[in-house]
């Protein structure tokens, strides 16, 4: 994989040694990193890209670098082959343009290249902007929830955070992919579901765009459930870090439970309730199959 064009943004693939630091700075801004222990060094980009992985980066008509994606070839304890995503990243002007879905498609047909068909990261399952970047967008699917995965952050998004994430299934060949990276496969309305789900978790509101988790029901039968979380969990920190880490705990067992009985997250839902924004995901109890091959039980 050489240098691609579309529109106004390159994308490269990375290997002059020179060019990691573009990465660098661009991962000290995006995450406001402080601490350098925090920063993948330019000797693992180079080992990683000259070894199965990928190293990419998004330019602008300047030849400014405005994002990254990094990759490693990875097996999981089956066997499997797949290409694991560990970084993403898009400076704040350029978000919602396109170039992370510019940046996630190159890297999709690098994996196929490869012979792959599964890519996988890790992301919050807090934040609702990946969250619905990742479902709505891509078409991920989830099954694993881990807890402080990556230990306490030093960087600015991840402050006074538990590490807890969600660890999400890109199949980049299954007809869900194809089809959401179409736009023939939309995400659902919630006057499209309202009838066919089982809210689980209960919130209330306590300040102008600020909930709380009042209690959360692990009992639950239905075939589709909605669990919501934050609307902007950032800015809950922002407002208490005790009420931001309150609905960490209050979901864990709400992820771990459902998961555990065969639940798959397939969906994200954002929508304007009474002038306030609220967040959800939605958990299907069905084959991986079903999911995979585009099924959906709203259509």
């Amino acid at each position: 994989m050489g240098i691609m064009k579309s529109s106004n943004i390159t994308i490269e693939f990375i290997k002059d040694p020179e060019k990691y630091w573009d990465i660098i700075k661009l991962m000290t801004e995006i995450w406001g990193i402080r601490d350098v222990v925090e920063i993948v060094p330019a000797h693992m980009m180079r080992a990683i890209a000259d070894n199965g992985g990928l190293v990419l980066a998004a330019y602008d008509t300047k030849g400014e670098p405005i994002g990254f994606v990094l990759g490693i070839l990875a097996m999981n304890n089956k066997g499997k082959l797949y290409h694991y995503s560990h970084m993403l990243g898009v400076k704040k002007e350029y978000r919602g343009t396109g170039v992370a879905v510019k940046l996630k498609l190159a890297q999709r047909d690098f994996a196929i290249k490869q012979g792959l068909d599964l890519i996988m990261w890790t992301y919050d399952p807090q934040q609702g902007l990946n969250a619905k970047f990742n479902f709505t967008k891509l078409g991920v699917i989830c099954r694993k929830f881990h807890r402080n995965y990556y230990g306490i952050l030093r960087d600015e998004i991840n402050r006074g955070l538990v590490s807890d994430r969600f660890k999400v299934e890109w199949w980049i060949k299954s007809r869900r992919v194809v089809k959401r990276i179409e736009g023939s496969l939309p995400s659902p309305t919630m006057n499209d579901i309202k009838d066919m789900v089982k809210p689980i978790v209960k919130t209330e509101r306590i300040a102008p765009g600020i909930r709380r988790v009042k209690e959360v029901d692990l009992t639950a039968e239905s075939d589709l459930l909605l669990v919501e979380i934050p609307a902007d969990v950032n800015k809950i920190r922002d407002y208490s870090i005790d009420l931001a880490n309150d609905w960490r705990l209050k979901l864990r067992p709400v992820f771990e439970t459902y998961f555990s009985k065969g639940y798959i997250a397939v969906d994200f839902i954002s929508s304007i309730e009474q002038g306030e924004r609220r967040n959800y995901y939605i958990l299907w109890k069905t084959s991986l199959k079903e999911v995979l091959d585009g099924e959906l039980p709203w259509r």
